[in-house]
């Protein structure tokens, strides 16, 4: 790669409430399906890098959990994630679902107002789903933030990124290469394994199951003729169990051969994939728990 003075680098943190497309637009941004995605919010849990690189630059793109206001341990750990992002972010998309109708929440706009000296892009997402009259109109959410830039793309149907992403190039400052050109993201194969069983999970599973769920990758071993690996679900109560195995084991099943071709597309390699369901009682709640599980939980304020 020639890589000359003019190279430009930065990070640029994705933010918004829950379900507005954060992922989706990761995934369309790279062109590669980096980030899980469904319909239920708050699927996001922890921050993710995907990384854009080309002769003339390299942008960290960080995808974050979804902004609510937390009302439980669990929910505050994934907003101060999302906050946290912001720190090492040289610009902030704040996306924008164009269908919603309600302001920020208070922790959003929180979080907007001490940015720092980030420059603030407001993309108003899913414009796709809306008549074209109202196609470049700015949603609640977003009319009384003041930003640098506003633009309007749908990141499912990929319009409209070709502009962002050539305005974010011209606002970078002039940098090192962060990462080797040739990586795609901070994580590993064991975190996108572990992250393909859940994302199944939250479509093969009702409204309140998903978010009670931890998975981690127990084994991952590297064999010649196949990968194996062994991923836990853990669940908060034992009621829980028989709804991710399902009736005669089909929905585990079911589970695990989606998420095994996820990992094999990711990898490029053929795997055995093994899921194993267990009981770690309110978890979401517990400190300890949540450190064991890889989050970064934020000290408790002392009273």
């Amino acid at each position: 790669m020639n890589q000359t003075t003019e190279f430009k680098s930065g990070y640029v943190a994705i933010l918004g409430k829950p379900n507005a497309g954060k992922s989706t637009l990761l995934n369309a941004l790279l062109g590669e399906k980096l980030a899980i995605v469904s319909e239920k919010p708050q699927t996001t849990r922890d921050r993710v890098a995907g990384i854009l690189t080309t002769d003339h630059y390299q942008i960290v793109f960080l995808d974050t959990p979804g902004v609510i206001v937390p009302k439980d341990r669990f929910n505050e750990v994934l907003v101060w994630r999302a906050a946290e992002a912001l720190e090492d972010a040289d610009i902030i998309y704040y996306l924008v679902d164009a269908t919603d109708d309600e302001p920020p929440n208070e922790r959003l706009a929180e979080i907007l107002a001490n940015r720092g000296p980030a420059k603030l892009f407001i993309v108003v997402n899913k414009t796709d789903l809306l008549p074209p009259e109202r196609a470049n109109e700015v949603p609640p959410p977003a009319r009384e933030i003041v930003a640098d830039r506003v633009f309007f793309i749908s990141a499912l149907q990929k319009q409209g990124l070709d502009r962002l992403l050539a305005e974010t190039v011209e606002q970078l400052n002039p940098g090192p290469m962060f990462f080797d050109p040739e990586q795609l993201t901070d994580r590993d194969e064991r975190f996108f394994a572990a992250e393909a069983v859940r994302e199944k999970i939250f479509l093969y599973t009702g409204e309140e199951v998903p978010y009670s769920i931890h998975t981690e990758v127990e084994t991952f071993e590297e064999r010649p003729d196949k990968d194996f690996i062994r991923v836990v679900i853990y669940v908060e109560r034992d009621s829980q169990k028989p709804i991710i195995i399902g009736a005669k084991g089909q929905n585990l099943k079911r589970i695990g051969m989606e998420a095994r071709r996820d990992i094999e597309a990711l990898t490029g390699r053929p795997a055995y994939l093994e899921l194993w369901v267990k009981v770690r009682k309110n978890w979401r709640k517990n400190d300890f728990d949540l450190r064991n599980f890889g989050y970064k939980v934020k000290p408790r304020k002392q009273k």
